[in-house]
Parts: structure tokens; sequence; C-alpha cells
């Protein structure tokens, strides 16, 4: 049988070595993308997407594939950018050819992770036989989480370990903190995942360092609520991270968070964060760890004789003096 092609006005070169060796185990959807990455590199997800009706999820692993092949080079810069670099047009080749063979190729950049991709009943079953312990780790988030899974929702579990590959024992206890925190949507869990793997939380026992943080803000932010009268409103990305340094960073208990509350309000008459989190700077600085070496340091400084000559302020009273002309001071119509 002898088939001819009809180019017309475009033609398409393939990678002919890294397509060949792949084209027995190729996906209908890896070779749905290869062929629109070859005649237009230059859409964007989204759109190539819609053009080949697969979900982004599809196009970005079909991508993978064929990097991972040595096919294509992808580049991404940031998360919502997931478009291939554009190919290279093959010199004195007619309008449109497009090659991605014989030109210099920069080093192999990683796929930025942005999501899991999408996963067939079929591949769902394959992965499972292929890496031990899968089925019982559905099972158990299963059971954790008190209902059988759909396919979509086997998938990403089966996407946590294929693609992301995170250990088995650090997706039961991501499963659990998700439990505890009332939270029993695999998609909710599966953002963790995602977001917890681009920030570098990729073993187990930096995922209970990291969980661990998060308790501890999310213990004290209940309680700096209450006291500086925050209400329910969202917390904005600054007074998160007072509220993170204060649990994590500085380690101080409740009552040194009150007492610094106690210091703000009696020199600016508003609760306000910003001076508070000056104030546990500077304690935290000095070393006072408790209210009472906070009171001890205070009496101590009141007892003192006058300062050399020269000198106008002990180091506390121009910290408090600095604060004041930062923030204001009500008294003399400043803003807190």
């Amino acid at each position: 049988m002898k088939i001819t092609p009809i180019y017309k006005h475009k033609i398409l070169c393939l990678p002919a070595e890294a397509v060949e060796a792949r084209l027995a185990s190729a996906t209908s959807d890896e070779l749905k993308v290869l062929l629109s990455v070859m005649a237009d590199p230059d859409l964007d997800l989204t759109q190539r997407a819609a053009r080949l009706d697969l979900t982004e999820n599809a196009v970005t692993r079909a991508l993978s594939s064929w990097v991972e092949a040595g096919a294509l080079l992808v580049e991404s810069d940031a998360v919502s950018e997931k478009k291939p670099e554009p190919a290279v047009r093959a010199p004195d080749s007619p309008a449109g050819q497009i090659s991605m063979t014989g030109a210099p190729q920069p080093p192999k950049r990683t796929l930025v992770r942005s999501a899991l991709p999408h996963y067939s009943s079929e591949e769902i079953a394959d992965a499972v036989e292929k890496n031990e312990g899968c089925a019982e780790l559905i099972d158990s988030c299963q059971q954790m989480m008190g209902r059988i899974f759909n396919t979509a929702e086997s998938a990403v579990i089966v996407g946590m370990t294929d693609y992301l590959k995170l250990p088995q024992d650090y997706i039961l206890l991501l499963c659990s903190h998700a439990v505890s925190m009332q939270k029993t949507s695999v998609r909710y869990l599966e953002k963790m995942a995602v977001d917890l793997h681009d920030r570098g939380v990729t073993t187990y026992e930096a995922l209970e360092d990291e969980l661990k943080r998060v308790e501890n803000r999310a213990g004290l932010e209940r309680y700096v609520r209450d006291l500086f009268g925050l209400g329910r409103r969202a917390l904005i990305k600054k007074e998160k991270g007072f509220i993170d340094s204060w649990a994590n960073t500085f380690r101080f208990s409740r009552e040194m968070i009150a007492k610094a509350y106690e210091v703000t309000v009696s020199n600016t008459q508003n609760p306000s964060m910003d001076y508070a989190n000056r104030v546990l700077e500077n304690w935290y600085a000095a070393g006072y760890t408790t209210p009472e070496e906070v009171d001890a340091a205070q009496a101590e400084r009141k007892g003192q004789k006058a300062p050399p000559e020269g000198t106008s302020f002990s180091t506390d009273e121009f910290f408090e003096a600095a604060l004041l002309r930062s923030y204001g001071n009500p008294q003399d119509g400043g803003e807190a």
C-alpha cells in the first residue's frame, strides 16, 4: 500500500527518534498534543486544551510525557505559564514549517507541577498495580475521609504518588491533617499537596515541621483575633506574617502577646498590630521571654541613675519614642 502525504501550504516536522520510540505506548491525548504543538507552538495552555477538547491537566500531562521523551522543551517561569517554548524554524524551510531537530537546545528545565494530571480508569488501575501499597493507601484515605472515592478522587491519590512522587506516609499524614481541620474534600487535599510540593516540602519530616508551624499559627490566630478585635474578617498578608513570627520565630506565649497589647494600647490608645509587633521584636532582641522579665527590666530602668551627660534617652525610651514618631500619638493628633 502506497501512502502519499498531501502537504498543501504547511508541513509538520517531528523529532523522529524520540517520537518513533514512543509511538507504540503513546496515548491518544499525547499524540493530539504533540501534533498540536508542532502545528502551532504559540498557543497557551487554555487555548490548546479548548482546541483539542481536553482538560488543561490532560494537556500538561501529555506535554510532560514528551518532555521526558526528549521530543519537546517546555519552559515555565510561573504557574500560570504552561506554554511550550516556541519551536525553532528550520533554515530555508517553507513558510509554516517547524522543526524540533538540529537546533541547539538549552538546558532542560523542570515542568512546573501546577496541578495533578488527569488519569483514566485504566491508568489508575495500572498505577495501583505497579506501585506497591497504592491500593492500601487509597483505602486508608477513604476510611479517614469516611467515604468511597470516585474515579477522579482516586486519581488525586494516584497523582500524588505517581506524579508528585510523594511518600505514602506523607500522604496519610496530609490526609489526617485535612480531616482534623474538617476538610474532607479530595480537591482540598490536592491543592495542599501541590502547594507544599512547589514550596519544597516533599518529605515526611518536612511535612511534620510545616504542619506544626501551621497549627501553632492557627492556634495563636484565634487568640489574636479576639485580643485585637479583628472579628472574622480575612487577615491581610502582613497580619498573617506577624502572627507567624510571634508563634514560630519568637515563640512567645499568649501572656507575652497580651503584655505587648497592653503596652500598645497604653501608648497609642489603639490596638495596632504594627506597633505590637515592633514591641515584641524589641523584647525578642533583648532576650525577654516572660511578662515578669519585661516588668523587671522596666523597674530596673526606672531605678537607674540619670543617663550620662549628652544622653536624653535610655535604649528602651528611645525605642518607645521612635515608635510614637512612626505610628503617631493620638493625644497629639497623630494616627495610631
